[in-house]
Formats: C-alpha cells, structure tokens, sequence
C-alpha cells in the first residue's frame, strides 16, 4: 500500500505557485504605498527601487496575477480536471451542517467530528475568498492604473471610494491569507513545521484518512480501508 496519494497535479501545483509569488510581491508593493509613512514601508520602497520602481514592480504581478486568474477560469471550465476540482470546491449544504458540528465538537456537546470530502468548508471559504478578492482587486486596481481615463467617465467620489476599497481589499487579503492560511497549512500543530502538499502534491493516507476520510474511502479501496 502507497504510503501518500496524490491531492495536487503539477498543474494546480504551479498556479499556486505563480499565484503564491504575485500576492507576496503585490503586497509587498501594495502595503508599503498604502502605509507609505511608516519606517518600515520607508525602508520597503527604497529597497524596492523608489516609488516609480515600487509601481512597475506592482503592476508587472498584477499582469501576472490577471492572466493566471484567466488561466485558472479557462482551466476549470474547459478541462476535465479543471472541471472536477471546481465541483468538488463548489459550496453545498453539507457546508453548512459540518460547521454547526465542527462548533459543536470543539465546545463538547458532541464526540463526534464531521467527515470531509476533498475539500472542507474553511478550504472552500479561502478559495472562493481569493476568487472574490482577486476579482475586487483586478477591477479597482484597473480603475486606478487607467486614472486619467477613469475620471473621463466617473465622478470623482467614485475614484476616491475604489481607492479605499482598493487598499483595505490588499489589507484583508493580506491578513487572511498570510495569517490565517498560513497557520493552517504550515504552522498547525498537526502538520508543523510544513505541509509538503503544495510542493510534490502528495498526502499522507494517514493524514488524508485524518482530514478528508470521504475521500479517503473513494481513492483506498475497501481491504486495505479495513487494514487502517
């Protein structure tokens, strides 16, 4: 019996890639302009080149990030496996009934821990977050580089109201996904000091039976199911 499956193909392996490379440097770029008087963001943008640079850099990756995003929706429209991942991330009810049962678990009221599919309702959440947050950021971030154009045809409040949007969007996004995924891909106890899923795409069936036993039952077939 293998030891690990499969969870990411080398395809999903390097858009996480590309996509994880483009968020740190738009951050990076981006926070530093947004708290531009902090010392640190001071330091930032000298490092990065100056202001001007500062810009190039963010929008090379925000090319970058847009054409991987078009890439990515191409991907899971018209391939098969493209197609598959994105039913098995789709939202469902079952969603919502695991969460209840997961609180529920953690407070003691039941002994009993909801079982998952490929992906879990906290997965899903962060992924059609950074679907949504990606696609805010595209459109006010465009808004803003094609300035001079935008307030051809907005009234000026609306510019001011994207800027806003523009820079607390880079915030949250920062805060969820260098924080909150951070820890729960890297720096949970269970997997510390590193998941090594999004590197050779593999899961330990231990851990996979663990985390994600509906799917377990799917992939290990049902004898070697009873010898774990």
């Amino acid at each position: 019996m293998n030891h690990s499956v499969e969870r990411l193909s080398k395809n999903q392996r390097i858009q996480h890639i590309i996509l994880l490379i483009s968020m740190i440097m738009l951050s990076l770029t981006g926070l530093a302009l947004k708290f531009h008087n902090n010392a640190f963001s001071v330091w930032l943008i000298k490092l990065e080149g100056g202001i001007w640079v500062r810009g190039l850099i963010h929008r090379f990756f925000a090319i970058i990030l847009i054409l991987l995003s078009l890439y990515h929706l191409l991907w899971v429209t018209f391939t098969d496996e493209g197609h598959k991942e994105l039913m098995a991330i789709t939202p469902r009810l079952k969603d919502f009934s695991d969460f209840i049962k997961k609180i529920a678990y953690n407070l003691g009221l039941s002994n009993k821990q909801p079982e998952f599919d490929k992906y879990d309702y906290l997965q899903k959440l962060q992924y059609w977050g950074v679907v949504a947050g990606t696609v805010l950021m595209a459109i006010t971030g465009l808004v803003l580089w094609f300035v001079n154009q935008s307030m051809a045809i907005l009234p000026k409040w609306v510019i001011d109201v994207t800027t806003l949007i523009h820079g607390w969007d880079g915030v949250l996004i920062f805060i969820v996904l260098f924080l909150f995924h951070l820890y729960n891909v890297h720096l949970n106890p269970e997997v510390f000091p590193m998941s090594k899923t999004w590197i050779d795409g593999k899961i330990p069936v231990a851990r996979l039976k663990h985390e994600h036993k509906l799917e377990y039952d799917k992939l290990i077939p049902d004898k070697e199911n009873e010898k774990n």
